[in-house]
């Protein structure tokens, strides 16, 4: 390697290199001598170069060697040049045998010697650097299946096939138009656009019923129409020309009835303020600082509501006239399409072909065109045979460049066209570049005018609604087509290191009082952006943001200044290759609803799509490249940004005197800096909370930057700063001060000046976590065994696999049961799901050392930990890294839950069978996790308290259940009180082996499954008799009518509200005869289903759950010719069975969630998001459901009447049979698809041996579709009518928030 400066001499003397394979990478042989003519005649000497021998060399132009200085890469054995080239330097004379990169700034290439000839090398053999530089230059291979073509008319389309889920396929219409296409006086216009076309097809539809699903979103850069349906419909006719028929008539046969049009404008308004959180305007604020060079921070996709209320159908019909047309649109179809890709090609062509191609100049739509008439029209005019079509089509689809629109083109010359004078124009085309913006990048010059400069000032936004402190440092990147080898290795050393620093990060957290909450660095391409954007995000109580920032810059730097050690890089790859080799044998089990995201995005960023299997081999190869020194190069360049925040011009001139230091683009700098910070903390600094107590699951994660930008309102940032003025001009709240932070401050704690970080310590990492000799140890003292299982009428040790379902039982001698079945659904891939009876139920009332909030304190403190057995966090933390093993712990209402995934390859689910003996035998309590937990857990109540939606839910909750609060988060003096010894005495109670039940499903051997069931499972230290579980009573209240509907405020600088409904529901699991109005045959009297009969009922539902008596027969359904006496049988058999009501209140909610969509939010216009859900609870014998509707505080009120009336009209208007098969077919199929998610069988398999929920036998399994198909209108109208939807039976609550309060101006 040999490094060039600038000094006066006016010609240079170049040598060029060929190495001889064999010998010492240092020593270098001279073959020839070249002459070199740098254009600029820059003056340079060569400083050092060990490979070089001296001798003089006259300068001449060489003849055949002009090389293009934007070609090319960067490959080993680099030679770096600075050049004081002319700006606008293009192409530079090089010798032979030399390729290289050019940089802006400063102007230097980085040459790498190329392949010699075979002559030049020992036995004509390659060396190894060229075989390297061979691999690297190499492109990737491309998915095999994918099919891609343009049709006359300029559409684009993408077919791929995939096999999951069977019998299904996605197809999604992308048109390229988003909302950076619109004018200063259209934002919000794509929206509004996509809106009126999609929900004013009868097409569209008419699918509904047919098992598909459709929707639609707009983005910055497109807008997608997506329908997801089944091969083949209800009578069995071809779904996908039927699905293509439907996007053409969204896209390209629009109506733009006035109706529709008036009807999306409510809906656009209504999903404007659901969006309008706190957490949406944080993200406006990201968004906005990220992008402030282009139209990405100031055209957000849902616009300006009051421009949306103005618009005329003549002004949509210009802007879809524009836009969408057909070269201005990609189809995506991803699917289980069971024939050859050339037939879909052929429907495709079929079904888009025939629409004609507009060229640019066309006039645009006037408000008397109808699309629909024009499309009818021309496919009219095109069976008559002529010509016709085309131009009457073309004659009135949409503009080109010089109105605005898409594609390339002159003057409009429509009128000259006319007169003869000008030929025919050119057919409109899309934008080549997509989204049509520029960015200012982070690496390169420092010149203002070409890149972001140094130091970039920090954006602050302040608001009463934050807690926290949140800093978010960006790099923006020009995104990196991955399309050759050499680009692959990029990205698996960027995993590498990404993967090494939240590891690193994550050490800094298990330390006592760790002063952030979370440190997060990710690095992601992002086609809706058309750039990459690095970003750091640091989290923390305001108090100890400083603290935060300084082990964020501690590590960073670290990582760009150390590397990563070997022992890092050679875990994290190897975890990373296992990884690869998983996802490569599941290749067919990913759903196409993925598979085609994955397609569009790479597509959309530039990058080869690749099969997972070839993406496998490939890094592979690329793996065995990596070097440390490479990684380390890289980590130079990619933690620059977030190391150095105020040194960019020192590591601009680093990499300049020495560019082989760094990788790719050279060192990083920030792009912007945005600080979200609370308007007010305590006297102390901490956070504060106003508002209602806390609601039950509070846990708010930070904003996700730049990522999520769907829905963003830009009116609110203009009107926003006015607003936050006016809310902080107000005096603090009681104990409460201004969160005063200048920004000085942040920028003196980033750029950390004087800060040193020493090297990294490597962590010994274990092989096992249980040696041969310990585990020989256990199973010779606790003699480990199978006991009876009861099948039945009889029990058995083993019994044999459910032909029915495939699930097999086994029960352990310590008192284990177990649930298994071997699923393909995850090739080498399985989850184990450990449940412990109790959850938050089974904790005590009041604030206690043991008492409430220990269950939910104990589980997070013992996930907090990590460590098992004598193992640290770190240390088990990288042993399931490198064996793929992934573990989350949780706790909810009625369990403790640990799930486990693993591969089951290479020892995987021998590791992960170790860590669970010791997680269950060996767990490692440490105080300072219960501090972090604790802490945890009140800042998730403080952001609840001034959550609008998460506040309204305590209120009903409040309301209906009192004082007692097992569904909600402890209070700040509960935590308080809570011990570790109180805590582990309290977990030690529920977490042992007479209270669980273990679930796994995957891809396993299951002889070697219960080998390990019985080496790790059953060596756990046996408690046969499980303690009585704590379970505090609930009981429904029935308050005052001011507390059962409920009104309150949140002040705040935006306008939303939402409404809850909510009240008893009967339980999930229950006999027939506990039901209002029926008996124990199952037969209903609708007179005696009163008021008080329901009450009665659902008390009875509330009583301890019984043994199932009997066998569960299989159920039949009713047919139209059957004698009354086997039509009763058959209803008695049906509703007896234990799944009845399970499945008969999943109907219902489907049903009802159907109609509040069709009347509150389609018809009506009061919202754009409403549903119904009931509790499942399995152990739990009460039960509720709850509506949930937002909207604008001025039609809140008519939005909860209006969800209220559909609730109590189905009374009125009882249930059609069409509703019925309607979602009938909507939750089959999705239980048929949700078969090949391991996940979905954990959940079936749950609870099969608990006593504690005797009716779940597998009979219910080998029942479940059954029962669905022999549901009928009556059984579901049974279920409703144990709804008691009176006034003074339900329980509501109203939230507004905003700067004045509504309830008091009607008051007034």
């Amino acid at each position: 390697i040999f490094v060039c400066k600038f000094i006066k001499m006016d010609t240079i003397k170049y040598n060029s290199v060929n190495s001889d394979p064999n010998a010492c990478p240092k020593k270098g042989v001279l073959k020839q001598t070249n002459r070199v003519d740098l254009t600029s005649r820059p003056r340079l000497q060569i400083l050092s170069s060990p490979v070089l021998r001296s001798g003089p060399v006259s300068v001449a132009k060489p003849s055949k060697h002009l090389f293009n200085v934007f070609d090319g890469v960067a490959h080993p054995n680099k030679a770096a040049l600075s050049l004081k080239a002319k700006p606008n330097l293009k192409q530079l004379w090089l010798p032979p045998g030399v390729s290289g990169r050019i940089y802006d700034s400063p102007k230097t290439l980085v040459a790498a010697s190329q392949a010699p000839q075979a002559s030049q090398t020992r036995g004509g053999g390659e060396g190894p650097a060229v075989k390297l530089k061979n691999l690297l230059s190499e492109s990737v291979k491309r998915e095999s299946k994918l099919v891609t073509g343009r049709l006359d008319n300029g559409m684009e389309y993408v077919i791929l096939p995939n096999k999951l889920p069977p019998k299904r396929f996605e197809a999604h219409l992308e048109i390229h138009a988003g909302s950076v296409d619109e004018q200063p006086d259209e934002q919000g216009m794509a929206h509004l656009v996509e809106h009126v076309t999609f929900l004013g097809s009868r097409k569209r539809e008419n699918l509904l019923g047919t098992g598909a699903r459709a929707n639609a979103y707009t983005d910055f850069h497109h807008t997608v129409f997506h329908v997801h349906a089944p091969l083949t419909g209800s009578v069995g006719e071809n779904m996908i020309p039927r699905v293509l028929e439907a996007l053409r008539e969204v896209a390209f046969e629009p109506q733009f009835l006035e109706e529709r049009i008036e009807k999306e404008r409510k809906a656009v308004t209504a999903e404007a303020q659901m969006m309008n959180t706190i957490e949406y305007r944080v993200d406006c604020q990201l968004l906005q600082f990220l992008h402030a060079e282009n139209n990405l921070s100031c055209r957000f996709p849902i616009g300006h509501m009051d421009q949306v209320q103005r618009w005329t159908r003549e002004q949509l019909l210009k802007f879809w006239g524009k836009w969408y047309f057909p070269a201005n649109a990609t189809l995506y179809l991803v699917g289980d399409f069971e024939r050859d890709a050339k037939d879909v090609v052929s429907w495709v062509n079929d079904c888009f072909g025939r629409i004609p191609a507009p060229r640019v100049g066309s006039p645009l739509p006037s408000a008397t065109f109808s699309p629909s008439d024009m499309a009818a029209s021309w496919i009219s005019k095109r069976a008559e045979g002529g010509s016709k079509a085309s131009s009457l089509f073309t004659s009135l689809m949409g503009g080109g460049a010089n109105s605005g629109g898409a594609g390339a083109g002159g003057q409009n010359t429509a009128a000259n066209a006319a007169e003869g004078n000008v030929a025919t124009p050119p057919l409109k085309t899309k934008h080549s570049v997509r989204p049509p913006v520029e960015h200012l990048f982070g690496y390169g010059s420092l010149a203002p005018a070409t890149a972001v400069p140094s130091q970039v000032p920090i954006s602050v936004f302040r608001h009463p609604l934050l807690q926290q402190f949140m800093l978010t440092l960006f790099c923006k990147l020009p995104i990196q087509p991955m399309t050759r080898m050499g680009d692959l290795r990029v990205l698996l050393m960027l995993r590498i290191i990404l993967s090494v620093f939240q590891f690193r990060i994550n050490g800094r957290y298990v330390q006592a009082d760790p002063p952030f909450q979370a440190i997060s660095l990710d690095v992601s391409d992002s086609s809706r952006e058309g750039c990459a954007v690095s970003t750091l995000t640091i989290t923390a109580e305001p108090s100890g943001w400083a603290g935060a920032v300084r082990v964020a810059v501690e590590e960073s730097r670290r990582v760009q200044q150390h590397g990563l050690t070997e022992g890092e890089l050679s875990r994290y790859l190897q975890a990373i290759l296992r990884d690869s080799s998983q996802l490569a044998g599941q290749a067919d089990k990913i759903p196409s609803i993925d598979t085609l995201n994955f397609v569009m995005e790479g597509l959309s960023c530039g990058h080869v799509v690749m099969s997972h299997r070839d993406a496998h081999e490939a890094l592979l190869k690329v793996a065995e490249t990596v070097t440390l020194s490479d990684v380390n190069a890289l980590c130079r360049s990619v933690m620059a940004f977030a190391a150095f925040y105020g040194q960019e011009e020192e590591l601009v001139q680093e990499a300049a005197g020495n560019p082989a230091a760094f990788a790719g683009l050279g060192p990083t700098r920030c792009t912007s800096v945005v600080a979200c910070l609370p308007a007010y903390v305590d006297n102390e600094g901490h956070s504060i909370s106003q508002g209602a107590v806390s609601g039950r699951g509070a846990n708010l994660n930070p904003a996700s930057g730049h990522l999520d930008a769907d829905t963003i309102d830009l009116e609110q940032i203009k009107s926003q700063m006015k607003q936050q003025e006016e809310q902080e001009a107000k005096a603090a709240p009681p104990g409460a001060r201004t969160f005063d932070l200048p920004s000085e401050e942040i920028i003196k704690a980033l750029r950390a000046d004087g800060l040193t970080v020493t090297p990294p310590l490597d962590i010994e990492l274990p092989s096992v976590l249980l040696s041969d000799k310990e585990v020989a140890e256990l199973v010779l003292s606790r003699r480990p065994s199978f006991a009876p299982v009861r099948v039945g009428t009889r029990s058995m040790v083993h019994p044999s696999t459910c032909p029915n379902t495939g699930v097999v039982q086994r029960r352990l001698a310590n008192g284990i049961y177990v649930n298994y079945r071997h699923t393909d659904n995850e090739p080498s891939g399985g989850l184990i799901r450990v449940l412990f009876n109790g959850g938050r139920l089974a904790e005590k009332v009041g604030a206690a050392a043991d008492g409430f909030g220990a269950v939910a304190v104990g589980v997070r403190a013992l996930s907090e930990s990590g460590a098992v057995g004598r193992w640290s966090r770190e240390q088990v933390e990288m042993f399931c890294v490198s064996n793929l093993v992934n573990c989350a712990l949780d706790s909810d209402e009625e369990n403790i839950v640990l799930d486990v995934h693993f591969v089951v390859d290479n020892g995987g689910m021998k590791s992960a069978f170790q860590f669970l003996h010791l997680f269950l035998d060996q767990p490692v309590w440490d105080d300072h996790a219960v501090t972090r937990a604790k802490a945890a857990f009140l800042t998730g109540q403080k952001l609840t308290q001034k959550s609008l939606e998460r506040a309204s839910v305590e209120r009903v909750m409040s309301a209906m259940l009192g004082p007692d609060r097992c569904f909600r988060d402890p209070t700040p003096e509960e935590l308080q009180a809570l011990t570790l010894d109180g805590i582990k005495q309290r977990l030690s109670s529920l977490m042992h082996t007479g209270n669980m039940e273990v679930e796994v499903v995957g891809d396993f051997d299951p002889r070697q499954l219960e080998e390990y069931l019985l080496t790790y499972l059953g060596t756990v230290r046996p408690q046969p008799s499980p303690l009585p579980i704590t379970s505090h009573p609930l009981k429904f209240r029935n308050p005052p009518r001011p507390e059962r509907h409920q009104r309150w405020h949140l002040q705040d600088s935006d306008e939303r509200a939402c409404a809850y409904i909510g009240g008893r529901a009967p339980v999930r699991w229950g006999p027939i005869n506990g039901l209002a109005g029926a008996n124990h045959l199952g037969v209903i009297n609708t007179s005696s289903i009163t008021p008080s009969a329901i009450a009665a009922s659902l008390e009875r539902d509330a009583q301890p759950l019984g043994p199932l008596v009997g066998s569960v027969l299989p159920p039949v359904g009713e047919k139209a010719i059957m004698t009354n006496a086997t039509r009763q049988a058959v209803t008695a058999a049906r509703r007896a069975h234990p799944l009845f009501r399970s499945v008969i209140l999943g109907l219902l909610a489907e049903i009802i969630n159907s109609r509040l969509f069709t009347t509150v939010r389609d018809t009506l216009g009061l919202t754009y998001d409403v549903d119904f859900e009931t509790t499942m609870f399995d152990r739990i014998r009460y039960s509720w459901f709850m509506v949930h509707v937002t909207s604008h505080p001025s039609q809140i009120e008519a939005a909860l009447n209006a969800s209220a009336s559909v609730l109590r009209d189905v009374a009125a208007q009882p249930i059609s049979r069409h509703e019925l098969l309607r979602a009938k077919t909507t939750l089959l199929t999705r239980h048929d698809s949700d078969l090949k998610d391991n996940n979905y069988w954990i959940g079936l398999l749950s609870h099969l041996q608990n006593p504690l929920v005797p009716h779940k036998v597998l009979d219910c399994l080998r029942d479940l579709k059954a029962m669905y198909e022999c549901a009928t209108v009556e059984d579901v109208s049974l279920l409703y009518a144990q709804f008691d939807l009176r006034d003074d039976a339900i329980f509501t609550c109203v939230g507004t928030s905003g700067s004045k309060n509504p309830l008091e101006a009607a008051t007034k």
